[in-house]
Parts: structure tokens; C-alpha cells; sequence
């Protein structure tokens, strides 16, 4: 992929200790991140602290968080009020092997309470063992073993997960490397927001099939929301042929108050959930039908549950006191000042896009924005896969110089912190950016007579 020359030199330029201080990291850590979340061209920043909406890296630069832990922190960075719920639990407890009052209980109860189709709720610690933990409920209770999902999706790293179609790698690459080949005999892929494909393929295969597990908005590939008709079709479907629906809400759930099931009006089978529901501290969570979730109740099976699931940091009381007080504060309110912000950014990147008569458009729900160059709807991974991502990538990098952190995925995140000034800021860097970029006529475009350069990676 080729990087614009003048904003290489310039990120550059501004963060020569985040270099030093990630070639240095890079000796014990592979990649310099300890999560290894993401590649940045031709470095990251180093983060020395963050606040509210903003984070500051070694050298001094302040950035817009649009990126937000990793999708995770919806009041933004170091909360006083979760800060406080932390500490009154570290007087209390942190870790223990035995069930404790109250913390698990307050989180499984505001659970419920927002979210109908959750009538009981087991936690665990990342959404990859979310999502593992509601495909084996689904096998006990079907008795079969195959899962589909949406072409385009992510749901974790394990193997079944990571299968398929993805925007992560080459979409010819069906099962990457590390991964056994038989994993993908286990696996159906069903096309995202085509109602008649996914049923006909379903229909087919329905015998095998565990579970559907599906994103009400496909997340990681551009933040493309499903259409009402997709959703009802697949839970008319599914409820027919005895097919356990798994809506992942990892990402999605702070998009409206219940998650995006509520923002649908759907009632899935089971929820997986994480990132959000945590206020910071890693936690997650499967959550659903008391038929399925008893299947890991001993006592509504005569003293012996036919599944055991266990998690060492599953139901860790810090995690559970920090998202007791992130839901408690995430209320309906604070749900739909997002949403409205959200329609302002998409809303803005649209107007830009008709402005100057490019192909720039925005997808997205609620809080999520993913930012697309192509003149076709960007509705499923076919269509998204027709955007030009070395523009988008290019538009990432001038954004960072100009402050506002993202990856170079093209997908944004706001959180109850964010306000109207730093969307239209966000809005107004973005015009700068193309102007820079040579995209568009007119203005601060950088340096015409620098050709773009070669700097690493796909």
C-alpha cells in the first residue's frame, strides 16, 4: 500500500520518541502492543496518558480518541465514577474462587434489565470465549455442531471464528495460517444482508447447523449495518429449523440501549457481549434463554450439568463493579446523545463526499462509523470490498497528524464524551485531510510534486 510521502515525514517528524520507545518494546513484545491490536504505518504512537475524549503520546501530542481502547471505553479514558467503583471494590475483594456478593449480580441484573431476551448470563473474560462459550451451548442444546456466520464477520481468534471470508487478510484466503483445514468443515458462510441467500443456504444446511452467529452491524469490515429484512429472515429460519440465533454484541451493544437487538426489535437465542460491558477491565459475557443457559445450571438437571464451562476471571469482581457503574451511567440518554452525534459525523462525511463529487460516503449505527471511498452502497462485504482502502488509509494517516487517533481500518468510534465542537473538528480535519492529500481541488494540499512512497504491509 502506498503512503503519501509528505504525511509519512510528518508523522514522523512529530513522534520520534514514540519510534524510539516501540523499536525498544518491539525486543520483548512482537509488534510493540501487548494485544497486538492492529498495524501502523510507519509506526504508532506510544501513549504516555489519557483523559476523557483525549490521549497524549511521549512527545507530547494530543489526539481526539476515535479509536477508544480498542471500542471498549464508551465514557471515555479514566472515568472518575468508575474510577470510584474500582476502588471501593478493591476494599472489598478482587479475585475469588467462590461466589461473592454483590458485584456479578448487579451486572447480570442491569443485563437483563435492558435486554429482554437475557434471562440469565454467564461471564468470562475475552469475546472470543464468549463466542466459543455460545457455539458449545448451542451444540449440547441441538445436538449438532456446524455454525454459520456472515462473510466479512469477526468474532474472535479461535479457529472456528477466524475462518471464512475477512477483510483482515486476502478474502481468497478462507482458512489462514496456523489454522487446520478441517476447521473450515465446521463452519457455514452465509452472505450478509441478503435475506433470500442466507436462507437458502440455511434451508440446506440446516440439519448440521449449531447456531447462526451474526452482528447486527458487521463491525470489523466497515461498520455495515444488517437491514430489519435480514435480521426477521434469519430468526424466522432459524426458529424454524431448531437453530440457535447467537447475535454478537461485543461491539454493537452500546449502540442503543439494549443493543442493537433493540435497536432491531429482535429477540435472539443467546447474546455474546465483552469490551463495553467491562468499563475498562476485561470482561465478557454470554447471555440468553433460561433453557439454553440452564444447560450449566447443575440444579435443573438432577445435580449435574450436561455442559461445564469454567473461567478462571470469569465474574472477576473488579470487572464486575467497573461495569456495574459503566451500564448504570450508559443510559438511555447518554445512548441517544451518541446517536445523534454519530448521524452528525456520517451526516458530514456524506456532505463532503456530494461537496466535491468524490466517492466518500460513511456506513454505521449509533456510536459506529466506518468511512468508505466508492461510489456503491456499501451494504455487504462485496460491496465494501470495491472501496479504494489505500485512499481511506491515507485519509487515517493525515487524520492522526492533524489529531484525531484511529486505526487505518476507516472505522470510528464516539463515546459519551465526545461532544458536537470535537465531531465538526473531526469533520473539518477530514476536509483538511483531503485537501492535503491532493483528493480534492483547491486548498492546503500538501506538497503536489511528492509522489506517494512505498512503507510496508498489504
Amino acid at each position: 500500500m502506498d503512503f503519501d510521502a509528505t504525511q509519512v515525514a510528518l508523522w514522523r517528524e512529530r513522534t520520534p520518541t514514540s519510534k524510539e520507545l516501540w523499536e525498544r518494546t518491539k525486543e520483548l513484545i512482537p509488534t510493540g502492543h501487548g494485544g497486538g491490536m492492529g498495524y501502523f504505518v510507519p509506526h504508532p504512537i506510544v501513549v504516555d496518558h489519557a483523559k476523557g475524549s483525549k490521549l497524549w503520546d511521549v512527545d507530547g501530542n494530543e489526539y481526539v480518541d476515535l479509536r477508544i481502547g480498542d471500542w471498549v471505553l464508551i465514557h471515555g479514558h479514566c472515568d472518575e465514577r468508575i474510577a470510584a467503583a474500582i476502588d471501593a471494590q478493591l476494599e472489598r475483594s478482587v479475585q475469588i474462587g467462590a461466589p461473592e456478593w454483590d458485584a456479578a449480580y448487579r451486572l447480570a441484573e442491569l443485563l437483563g434489565e435492558r435486554t429482554p431476551s437475557i434471562d440469565k448470563v454467564r461471564f468470562f473474560a475475552s469475546g472470543t470465549d464468549a463466542n466459543l462459550s455460545a457455539i458449545r451451548l448451542a451444540r449440547v442444546h441441538t445436538g449438532r455442531t456446524k455454525v454459520a456466520k456472515a462473510a466479512g464477520a469477526y468474532h474472535g481468534t479461535a479457529d472456528v471464528l477466524v475462518v471464512g471470508t475477512s477483510t483482515l487478510r486476502d478474502p481468497a484466503d478462507q482458512v489462514p495460517i496456523g489454522v487446520p483445514a478441517h476447521a473450515a468443515d465446521e463452519v457455514v458462510e452465509i452472505p450478509f444482508n441478503d435475506p433470500d441467500g442466507a436462507a437458502a443456504i440455511l434451508e440446506r444446511e440446516g440439519a448440521d447447523l449449531a447456531a447462526v452467529l451474526i452482528e447486527p452491524v458487521l463491525t470489523t469490515a466497515g461498520m455495515i449495518p444488517a437491514t430489519s429484512e435480514f435480521l426477521q429472515r434469519l430468526r424466522e429460519v432459524t426458529e424454524r429449523l431448531g437453530i440457535v440465533l447467537v447475535f454478537d454484541e461485543v461491539v454493537t451493544y452500546p449502540a442503543a440501549f439494549g443493543g442493537g437487538q433493540a435497536h432491531y426489535d429482535m429477540t435472539p437465542d443467546l447474546t455474546t457481549l465483552a469490551k463495553v460491558i467491562g468499563g475498562g477491565i476485561p470482561c465478557s459475557a454470554v447471555g440468553g434463554r433460561r433453557e439454553i443457559m440452564d444447560l450449566l445450571e447443575p440444579d435443573a438437571h438432577g445435580g449435574e450439568a450436561p455442559l461445564s464451562i469454567m473461567s478462571t476471571f470469569g465474574g472477576n469482581q473488579i470487572a464486575m463493579a467497573a461495569g456495574a457503574e459503566c451500564l448504570r451511567l450508559l443510559t438511555p440518554a447518554a445512548h441517544e446523545r451518541m446517536a445523534r452525534l454519530g448521524d452528525r459525523a456520517r451526516d458530514g462525511i456524506n456532505a463532503l463526499g456530494a461537496r466535491y463529487g468524490i466517492p466518500l460516503q460513511a456506513t454505521g449505527l449509533g456510536h459506529l462509523i466506518g468511512l468508505h471511498w466508492t461510489d456503491v452502497p456499501v451494504v455487504d462485504l462485496p460491496s465494501r470490498m470495491t472501496g479504494d482502502r489505500e485512499k481511506v488509509a491515507n485519509l487515517i494517516l493525515a487524520l492522526d497528524n492533524l489529531g484525531y487517533y484511529q486505526t487505518f481500518t476507516g472505522v470510528f468510534f464516539l463515546s459519551t464524551v465526545i461532544d458536537e465542537a470535537e465531531v465538526d473538528g473531526f469533520l473539518a480535519a477530514l476536509e483538511q485531510a483531503l485537501h492535503r492529500l491532493g483528493y480534492v481541488d483547491g486548498g492546503d494540499a500538501g506538497t503536489p510534486d511528492q509522489a506517494p512512497i512505498e512503507v510496508g504491509g498489504k
